[in-house]
């Protein structure tokens, strides 16, 4: 069983066995409300394909999505120091930038090279200077990572 917060109003929802599927009542579970249960993968039909539902069931046999419910898992790497502190590493949005800016750079280099109309020798060296210059501003990227602490 687990406790947890719903996120935004939420409608009830009742098996449809005919289809297969699941139809929304008019029963809402307000904005705010704690509630207890546990969440359920559930196969089913949607347009005729099969579907899984991801659904959470509460302690009072009620079925809601589970996106109306805050997320239960969040990624929280833990260290525990001198001061018992908890480090959130959130992930950006591009997971290696330094890896993705030398790609980008190398593409960037290459076109140019192309665009100036350069032979291939000349056009492998401004895509390697702008591999160079990527992987730099990707690793400029990687280091202003988002980083919480909290006690």
């Amino acid at each position: 069983m687990i406790t947890t917060t719903v996120i935004e109003d939420a409608r009830v929802l009742i098996p449809n066995q005919k289809h297969e599927n699941f139809t929304e009542t008019k029963e809402i579970i307000k904005r705010d409300t704690q509630i207890i249960g546990t969440p359920k993968n559930i196969e089913g039909k949607r347009r005729g394909e099969n579907f899984v539902y991801r659904l959470f069931l509460t302690n009072d046999n009620k079925l809601i999505y589970l996106n109306k419910i805050k997320p239960i898992m969040e990624k929280t790497e833990v260290k525990m120091g001198a001061d018992a502190t908890i480090v959130n590493l959130k992930q950006n949005v591009l997971a290696k930038p330094a890896v993705l800016g030398a790609i980008a750079g190398a593409v960037g280099g290459f076109a140019y090279a192309k665009y100036k109309k350069a032979d291939n020798k000349k056009a492998a060296i401004y895509a390697l200077v702008g591999g160079v210059v990527g992987f730099g501003i990707g690793k400029l990227v990687a280091h202003k990572a988002v980083i919480t602490q909290k006690k």
